[in-house]
């Protein structure tokens, strides 16, 4: 697990970065991913800032990018992380989503759109720790979704001032705070 400020993160996430291959394809993103989106009845918004702070991990270290970003954010799921396609004036996104408490359905849904989209993108890297971006095995997913769900539980059984999930302001999901003041 990885505290950070009592939050605690371990919740299975989609990781994914890539570069699209010009204008048009940005145009065909976002008509795909609305094309998924809006039948599903999944709320979305666009993104576009003239000015904006992104941080990014390039050879495992953090890197903020500051500059003009468009895109689209989504929720999938009342219980995952937003869905955020934010690109910066080279075309790149880099982001993830924590579907941990939303299900394998979500998780699924959210992989399936990633797949549609890849193609768009000059390279397309996904970590999907659940493992179905890889494996296309629901049971694979459900096992990494259960087993982490166990971890939480174990942990927050530990810790009677643990409270969680929670959704930050960012829209964030945390899988638990812990107040060590209140023990």
């Amino acid at each position: 697990m990885l505290p950070f400020l009592g939050e605690v993160y371990v919740g299975v996430t989609i990781h994914f970065e890539g570069q699209l291959l010009d204008d048009d394809k940005y145009a065909s993103l976002l008509e795909e991913v609305a094309a998924v989106a809006v039948p599903r009845g999944w709320p979305l918004r666009e993104i576009n800032e003239a000015q904006m702070a992104l941080n990014r991990v390039v050879d495992e270290r953090s890197v903020d990018y500051l500059g003009p970003v468009t895109g689209m954010e989504l929720l999938p799921h009342p219980r995952a992380d937003p869905l955020r396609f934010e690109f910066d004036r080279h075309l790149f996104v880099q982001q993830y989503c924590k579907t941990q408490f939303a299900g394998s359905e979500a998780h699924i849904e959210i992989v399936e759109l990633l797949r549609k989209i890849a193609p768009l993108f000059v390279e397309f890297d996904v970590f999907d720790e659940g493992q179905y971006w890889e494996t296309g095995d629901r049971s694979i997913l459900q096992r990494n979704l259960d087993t982490v769900e166990a971890m939480i539980a174990e942990a927050m059984n530990e810790d009677p001032a643990a409270r969680g999930p929670l959704r930050l302001e960012s829209g964030r999901v945390i899988d638990f705070v812990s107040d060590p003041d209140a023990k």
